[in-house]
This record gives C-alpha cells, structure tokens and sequence, in this order.
C-alpha cells in the first residue's frame, strides 16, 4: 500500500507540472472555426464567407492579406457582430484570422471575454493569461490573443505557418540589404 501511494505521488509530481505547463494542447487542424473561418484552410474559402457583395482576388504568390470593415456598412451576414475583419495567407493558406466585435451591450471586461470564448471555442479557462486588459491563450499549433481595451477584439494565429511567414520575410529583408 505504502509503495503505491509513492507511486502515485511520484507519477503525479511528474505528470502535474507537464499539465500546468501545456493546459491547451491542440494542433492547427483543431483550431477554432470563426464565421466560418479556419486556420490552415486555403484562402479561397474566404469568399464563402464575406459572400458576392465584397470583392475579394487572392494574389498569385499566395501571400497577402485581406481587410475589410464595417462601419459604414453593414457585415455580411455571416459577419454579423463585426466592426473589422483581418486575413492574413502564406502559400495560399489561412494563417492569421483577426476579428474586432460591434460592441452593442457587451461587456468590456477581459474575463467575461475570455469565459465567453473558451465556451464558445471549447478552451480551457484556467490557460489563458490575462494582463492589462488583454488576454492570451497559447495551445501549441494555435495561440489566440484577445483584448477589451477599445471594442472586443481576437487574433487567432497558425503558429508554425506565421514563423514560416516571419522568415520568408527576413530573408527577404535580407537579401535587399546585401543588393
């Protein structure tokens, strides 16, 4: 009996900081879908959900991002709840998706957003950190980032297809200081 308890206290000192560390583990392919939006999707599908109204050509290259917002017009049905909305691509596909909220009657405290998004999302509360007004979640293949500062706002990022990204563009850097 003795000789079990040292065991379950020794697997739980081992297991019990590698949980605490990592307490959102999920890869890209389990991200969040907002409006209908996925990372690691390829960007075409962003047509589907801004709908015919608002004309949008992916470039050639595969890179780039889309703007557009809202406030002189109403969203997409799709959209509706948005003042703005990011996307941004890398090789054709989804890798930053950023979302500023409407804020008609929400509450602009972080820790109402962040419950609302963890339901919303199916995220563990307890992962995300919170300071000065602005919340952020890193659950190994995605990161999302959330603030209430002005209007709600989210940033959910690919993390591995955004330091792809980076790269590609330092290098890029890179070659015009040598040229």
């Amino acid at each position: 009996m003795l000789t079990r308890l040292i065991i379950l206290a020794a697997v739980l000192f081992v297991v019990n900081p590698v949980i605490a560390q990592h307490p959102c583990s999920r890869d890209v392919s389990d991200s969040p879908s907002i409006f209908g939006l996925r990372l690691g999707r390829p960007v075409d599908e962003l047509s589907n959900v801004i709908g015919p109204t608002i004309k949008f050509k992916p470039k050639k290259t595969g890179e780039g991002s889309f703007f557009q917002n809202f406030i002189e017009q109403e969203p997409p049905p799709k959209l509706t709840g948005t003042r703005a909305l990011y996307v941004r691509y890398f090789i054709g596909k989804i890798y930053q998706i950023e979302i500023f909220f409407e804020d008609k009657d929400q509450s602009r405290k972080i820790e109402d957003f962040t419950k609302q998004l963890s339901t919303d999302y199916q995220l563990p509360l307890d992962a995300w950190t919170i300071k000065n007004n602005g919340a952020g979640i890193d659950c190994g293949g995605f990161s999302l980032k959330a603030d209430a500062i002005l209007n709600r706002h989210i940033e959910l990022t690919d993390v591995a297809a955004k330091a792809g990204f980076d790269k590609k563009k330092e290098a890029e850097k890179g070659s015009k200081r040598k040229s």
